[in-house]
């Protein structure tokens, strides 16, 4: 095992708990779905959370030519992974045994944490990237800040204004960016 296999290995441990943790609470409100008032908004998000999970684990096979691993490499990639898990977990509500879940209410409530989080998420890929990109010379993360920059930006947009016109901005926002960041800049490994 080398050493990129080996940091991999622990940050896959983090990107799977967090993809379960997602999925358990979809599982959970599906299961309770007559006590759910849903909100779409939230659905979004909860699909925006997975979305990050998915695209960060696989933007990791960018380093796998990284020829050897500091504990400062290390670090930014574990921060990456724990920022990345609190987004997720941030978004997930707790379900309760009884009574109605209310995803209008949570989203109305808590949208600034987890939007919030997913700020955090995008700033700190664009440490991520200026790091392994300028002093790596992994090529695929500067090219990647093309998309992180304006992330970073409908994040805190989203985060700040809370109002329903700003939510469906930031969605109409996002998808074309996530969009064009699936075709053209990961969209396969090699």
């Amino acid at each position: 095992m080398g050493a990129f296999e080996h940091v991999i290995s622990l940050l896959s441990f983090v990107y799977a708990i967090a993809i379960a943790h997602l999925l358990t609470t979809v599982a959970r409100l599906i299961g309770s779905r007559e006590r759910v008032r849903f909100s779409w908004f939230h659905a979004y998000w909860m699909l925006n959370a997975l979305l990050v999970l998915v695209v960060d684990w696989v933007s990791f096979w960018d380093m796998h030519s990284v020829p050897s691993w500091t504990m400062a490499s290390i670090a930014v990639v574990l921060v990456q992974a724990f920022v990345d898990y609190m987004q997720a977990a941030l978004v997930c509500p707790e379900i309760p045994a009884e009574g109605t879940i209310d995803l209008v209410a949570f989203h109305n409530t808590r949208a600034s944490r987890y939007i919030g989080a997913f700020a955090i998420t995008c700033i700190w890929a664009l440490v991520d990237n200026l790091y392994f990109g300028g002093g790596y010379n992994v090529a695929a993360f500067l090219i990647q800040n093309i998309v992180v920059v304006p992330l970073i930006g409908v994040a805190i947009f989203a985060t700040v204004v809370r109002k329903r016109w700003a939510d469906i901005c930031a969605i109409a926002m996002l998808v074309p960016i996530w969009s064009y960041y699936l075709v053209e800049l990961q969209s396969a490994l090699k």
